[in-house]
């Protein structure tokens, strides 16, 4: 094999190893999770952690929009109360997610975080 070939296959191999991992499906899946709003929709990742680390985000179903975000690095829980809203520390711990009803009690944190900042008519 000549030089130039030699080079050309090395840069294919190496074209073909960065761009695989782009097409492997994703480590994480993302699931729905129940939501009353049929114009919303509540979708939840883990990020590691043994399932510790965890993002649910709920989005308006037309556009994508954020609308609120609960998420927990493994330790914090924090919180998007709203879509233009920062990421704050919601609870300095993430204990009692870690139960069979995980999904679950994700929901109902996530309807108690909107109630407690829903505009004032």
């Amino acid at each position: 094999m000549s030089q130039r070939s030699a080079r050309s296959w090395l840069w294919l191999a190496g074209v073909a190893v960065l761009a695989l991992p782009g097409l492997a499906p994703a480590q994480h899946p993302l699931y729905t999770i129940p939501w009353e709003d049929k114009s919303q929709v509540l979708e939840y990742r883990s990020c590691g952690c043994a399932d510790s680390c965890w993002v649910a985000e709920l989005r308006a179903k037309k556009g994508r929009k954020l609308l609120a975000r609960l998420r927990c690095d493994c330790e914090k829980l924090w919180v998007i109360p709203s879509g233009n809203s920062k990421e704050a520390e919601y609870r300095a711990t993430c204990d009692g997610f870690d139960t069979e009803r995980k999904l679950d009690l994700i929901a109902e944190e996530l309807k108690k975080v909107l109630k407690a900042h829903k505009p004032a008519p």
